[in-house]
């Protein structure tokens, strides 16, 4: 598998697709790095789900989840691993944020020129607080990864996760409707 993935990414790679897309500065700086939080917490929530002894329920800690964020009734392992699905639509949406922007204000460098700067306002900043809040996501997960064997409960850490995940929708959320309001690109 891991083949097949570095054959395609040496393929888009060679076609310049992302390149033409998403610049090679800040735009793709602020994507790739949202990214690899996503793959960390794929990767995390994987390990985690495996790890899991055959035959555990929803039943094993889900009393203490408490909103519908968190998917109160669920077993905890589950709503981390859930986090994969909704970080995977998010991929989606800064692939779309980051694009626009790079159509709008191409930038080669790690600054945005100042009448570009006024034009897409907070953008930037939202972008990266959405990639941190990815990272918090992932150090949750990670701490339910470590607890979990030692038979503590992780039910903290699987609320952690999904509201950081809840944030990170919300900033780029904020992110697509400032950019709405400046118009067609």
């Amino acid at each position: 598998m891991k083949r097949l993935l570095s054959g395609l990414v040496k393929k888009a790679h060679r076609t310049g697709g992302d390149d033409e897309r998403f610049g090679t500065g800040l735009w793709r700086h602020n994507r790739d790095r949202f990214i690899r939080a996503v793959d960390r917490y794929y990767t995390t929530a994987l390990a985690l789900h495996e790890s899991r002894p055959s035959g555990d329920s929803a039943a094993a800690g889900a009393a203490s989840a408490r909103d519908e964020v968190t998917g109160a009734g669920r077993d905890p392992v589950d709503v981390i691993v859930d986090g994969t699905h909704r970080l995977n639509a998010l991929v989606d949406v800064v692939d779309g944020i980051t694009a626009d922007l790079h159509a709008r204000c191409p930038v080669t460098g790690q600054v945005v020129p100042g009448p570009d700067r006024n034009a897409v306002g907070d953008v930037p900043e939202l972008l990266t607080k959405a990639s941190s809040k990815v990272g918090e996501a992932v150090l949750a997960a990670s701490m339910a990864r470590t607890e979990a064997p030692a038979g503590r409960p992780i039910d903290s850490s699987a609320q952690a996760t999904a509201r950081f995940i809840a944030d990170a929708e919300e900033l780029l959320g904020r992110a697509r409707e400032n950019l709405a309001r400046l118009g067609p690109s």
